[in-house]
């Protein structure tokens, strides 16, 4: 699973963050909002995940968005079939072709602001540790202490490469990120790396309605350990976790599926 990485970054940005998209326009439209106000130097990648209603590509025409000079470089995927929750995939790929040596994962229901994105542009980040940051919950109006969200960290390209990426088995289900960090954990161990993370001191803020996890198209299957939103909708999972689990390295491969560059 592991990837062969260049130890020097090709681009001349700090940072490179990368998010996952699917069917959710309102939620990329706001954060259009959010990133034309962040500093330049910072790239951005976008991976639609097969969106069926709403592609990434035509919000982006809808509303006519585009980034100035002095603003963060911009560049979206597209997965071209929709294999059901990918974001396993999506952040392998995300990983791929990121050109910056640094990578903060966000999902598309996550907001960091100007002056947080600015801080970061400024820490000194040791490529064996991860970085989290502090949590603020929409819903609950309440703050999180770091690590905040499992699903939002910052990892250096040849850690994640190291502990063999996201593990693509899991494709349509919402378990993958655990599994991960697992492996992370284990390897920073064996390495003695101590401490495992530090906080960025930043924040976000999780504007998603309720749990989510595995698509799964039929409403009916409400046996479900774990659900997803798409637009606010609800969906559910069909397997039972422990079945899930049992997945854990059948798919041997990783950026196993169709996508495209589009911008």
């Amino acid at each position: 699973m592991k990837q062969k990485t260049s130890q020097t970054s090709k681009s001349k940005s700090r940072l490179t963050v990368g998010y996952t998209y699917f069917d959710e326009p309102h939620k990329l439209k706001k954060q259009f909002e959010i990133w034309k106000m962040w500093p330049e130097d910072i790239d951005i990648i976008l991976v639609d995940d097969g969106s069926d209603h709403s592609p990434a590509k035509d919000v982006i025409d809808e509303v006519d968005f585009k980034l100035e000079s002095f603003q963060p470089n911009f560049r979206l995927f597209r997965v071209t079939r929709n294999l059901g929750f990918n974001s396993h995939g999506c952040r392998n790929l995300i990983a791929k072709y990121a050109e910056t040596d640094f990578i903060m994962f966000m999902d598309i229901d996550m907001n960091m602001y100007e002056y947080d994105i600015a801080w970061l542009k400024r820490l000194k980040f040791n490529p064996e540790k991860m970085y989290y940051h502090k949590m603020y919950m929409y819903e609950t109006q309440r703050l999180s202490a770091p690590p905040g969200h499992e699903n939002c960290f910052i990892i250096h390209k040849d850690l994640y490469w190291d502990a063999g990426g996201y593990d693509e088995s899991f494709t349509g289900y919402h378990y993958g990120d655990w599994e991960f960090h697992e492996r992370i954990k284990k390897l920073q161990k064996e390495r003695k790396t101590s401490p495992l993370w530090e906080d960025t001191g930043c924040s976000i803020t999780l504007t998603r309605k309720g749990r989510h996890g595995s698509v799964r198209r039929d409403p009916k299957l409400t046996l479900g350990r774990s659900t997803h939103y798409v637009d606010d909708e609800l969906f559910y999972q069909d397997k039972d976790i422990d079945e899930v689990k049992a997945l854990k390295g059948t798919k041997k491969t990783v950026i196993d599926f169709p996508f495209i560059e589009v911008l």
